[in-house]
């Protein structure tokens, strides 16, 4: 069977990408109940840290990610996870272009996301302890029968999400709209393997049948059940089942959801820190900002003048929802 998961990063704030992240895995499992991945690849991954640097942590990017800390605990198992189902990127743009490559002619003409010929990658680890871990999570997947057969990322920057807001005047609808790329690309992929789909709630919508029906016109739809905090579906065709289900809290019940969690938000992350980067070049003693509605109201203001020289609009700039 396919266990996956879909997760966003940056829904709330006013600046930077809202990224969604994509993550399957293939689990030789045939009992009714779904398996849990976090069991199955104990010996290289907990839903913990590790004290001990011997497996790497995998949680709802929250729980990774601590802003005081910085990103290496994320970074750490983010990359790993990726070099464990291939080579390790070499560098942030090697990583964009093998999980989210619709991005980069989009993320090119925002001056604030290209990279510096100095660019130092990985960001805060060490290149060598990646490699390691991966190697181990690659021999416990094999020993496990269960294989991770695609991480992808959908990375929206403001630019092109002023342009869906505009054409949709719902926030909500934009964030459907990349997550329901990830799915349809699930399905044409892995829709007669078994497919569970968990994805967490999108922007607080709770019914999700007629946008699926619209979508799989191909596929007959069932309503599971639809109550408070869980809405789940089967998509049918023939012989063939697809259970897409959307619940709260997903990436701390589902692992797939809880990569596709760290893999949004890291992407976020690394590209806030060459858009704050960039910036800080050019307003000395600027003080960084994560994109969040106060503290960006502060960086808009504290590079007020810049912007108005280099005749930057707000729609390239600020998201407007």
């Amino acid at each position: 069977m396919i266990l996956a998961g879909i997760d966003e990063a940056g829904y709330g704030p006013i600046l930077g990408p809202l990224v969604v992240g994509c993550c399957a895995f293939d689990v030789n499992h045939d009992a009714p109940d779904l398996p849990c991945l976090w069991s199955r690849l104990r010996r290289s991954v907990s839903k913990s840290r590790d004290k001990k640097g011997l497996r790497i942590h995998i949680n709802d990017s929250k729980q990774v990610y601590c802003p005081s800390a910085g990103l290496k605990e994320l970074e750490r198992s983010v990359l790993a996870l990726v070099a464990a189902t291939g080579s390790c990127p070499a560098t942030l743009d090697d990583l964009i272009a093998r999980l989210a490559d619709h991005a980069r002619s989009d993320l090119a003409t925002h001056p604030w996301y290209v990279a510096t010929p100095h660019e130092k990658f990985p960001l805060e680890q060490d290149g060598t302890s990646i490699r390691l871990l991966a190697k181990g999570l690659r021999d416990e997947m094999e020993r496990s029968a269960t294989r991770c057969v695609h991480l992808a990322a959908r990375i929206l920057p403001e630019r092109h999400l002023n342009d869906q807001f505009k054409k949709t005047r719902n926030k909500s609808s934009v964030l459907f709209s990349a997550s329901a790329v990830h799915l349809d690309g699930l399905i044409r992929s892995f829709g007669q393997m078994g497919l569970t789909v968990f994805c967490d709630r999108q922007g607080g919508r709770e019914h999700y049948g007629h946008l699926l029906r619209l979508m799989f016109d191909e596929w007959s739809l069932e309503v599971v059940q639809e109550v408070e905090g869980l809405s789940e579906y089967a998509l049918v065709q023939g012989r063939h089942r697809v259970r897409l289900i959307f619940r709260e809290k997903a990436e701390s019940r589902c692992m797939s959801v809880a990569v596709a969690s760290m893999i949004a938000k890291y992407l976020r992350e690394a590209l806030m820190h060459r858009f704050n980067a960039w910036w800080q070049g050019l307003v000395p003693n600027l003080a960084p900002t994560a994109g969040y509605y106060t503290d960006g109201l502060r960086f808009l203001r504290d590079i007020d003048g810049k912007r108005r020289e280099l005749g930057l609009h707000d729609a390239d700039l600020v998201r407007s929802r």
